[in-house]
């Protein structure tokens, strides 16, 4: 700040000096200007003195009169300025030099990052998986029946405030923040889902058609990501936008929904906790342009508890709206 402010004082001198100089020549021009022309403005003492005329002849035989100035600035700091032969000194270039430098100290100002930004609702919404311990898009064995229908296995996280910490000029941010994550897992089959005594999940074939059948979960979350802007501009979004990290969830409820047609249609919502475990921890990445931003999330641990259920792991993808 102390930098621009005194470029201002400086590039504000010039233009008075200019000024002088013009209002200076105009008083020449017209009439012999015997007495010392001041000006104060603003905390600025600007004094025009008349020291020298010369006149000689060039080689046309014309006769031209020069008249030798000095200007002498005075601020309220005391900081004395003088300058000699206004008229010859102050050019064009000079006023170019003075308005592309206050234009480009006006756009600094102006597009100086905050070191915290703030995103309120903002929205990611994509598809659900469910893969085995071998990588695969498949149940692990012995639960076959509980192979998803990705198409139809919708993810959707409120992301009620993110904030974006900045940590290096604006290419490097630490997003962090708090969200709700529900997430759905359509059952290509008529299963029931169940716990039997021994708190084994159970997922047996039903005698009804299910026009939808799946499993939803709700996790509150946190996700910890570093952020990249890669070649960034000051005045435009025109960037690569590279998000990685962790995402962190704890599970607030879970239920199994039931939709079919029997003289009319029913529905069924089941609660229970089914064995999914309480607390899940996975990797999140986000890339993305202008602000257009995808994402992909990865859960390497199962969501049901050890021994209690299938080892199946979530996969989710989709677009993220309204990134920080």
């Amino acid at each position: 700040m102390n930098r621009i402010m005194k470029n201002y004082k400086t590039y504000t001198l010039m233009l008075l000096a200019l000024c002088v100089s013009l209002y200076s020549q105009a008083q020449t021009d017209s009439s012999e200007v015997e007495e010392d022309v001041i000006i104060n403005v603003g905390g600025l003492k600007v004094v025009v003195k008349e020291k020298t005329s010369e006149t000689t002849t060039n080689e046309d035989g014309d006769t031209v009169t020069r008249n030798t100035e000095v200007i002498e600035i005075t601020t309220t700091e005391d900081e004395d300025i003088h300058i000699e032969d206004a008229d010859q000194q102050i050019t064009m270039k000079d006023l170019s030099d003075l308005r592309n430098a206050l234009k480009g100290e006006n756009e600094e100002e102006e597009s100086e990052p905050s070191f915290i930004d703030t995103k309120w609702n903002s929205f990611e919404l994509g598809f659900n998986n469910l893969i085995n311990a071998d990588g695969k898009l498949e149940a692990e064995a012995g639960y076959e029946v509980m192979s998803v229908n990705a198409g139809n296995s919708i993810h959707f996280h409120w992301k009620i405030i993110t904030q974006a910490m900045n940590l290096y000029k604006d290419k490097v941010r630490l997003v962090y923040g708090i969200g709700l994550d529900f997430n759905n897992y359509r059952f290509k089959n008529d299963i029931n889902l169940s716990v039997d005594s021994g708190s084994i999940l159970r997922a047996d074939i039903g005698s009804i058609n299910y026009k939808k059948n799946k499993l939803v979960t709700k996790l509150l979350t946190v996700p910890v990501l570093l952020n990249f802007k890669i070649n960034p501009k000051k005045i435009s979004d025109e960037y690569l936008y590279i998000s990685a990290g962790g995402n962190f969830g704890y599970l607030l409820g879970s239920h199994q929904k039931q939709v079919w047609e029997v003289n009319g249609k029913k529905e069924n919502k089941i609660e229970g906790d089914y064995n999914l475990e309480q607390f899940r921890v996975g990797y999140e990445v986000q890339f993305g342009y202008k602000n257009v931003v995808l994402y992909g999330k990865y859960f390497p641990k199962s969501i049901f508890k050890t021994n209690q259920g299938p080892d199946l792991r979530t996969v989710s993808a989709g677009i993220l709206i309204g990134k920080v």
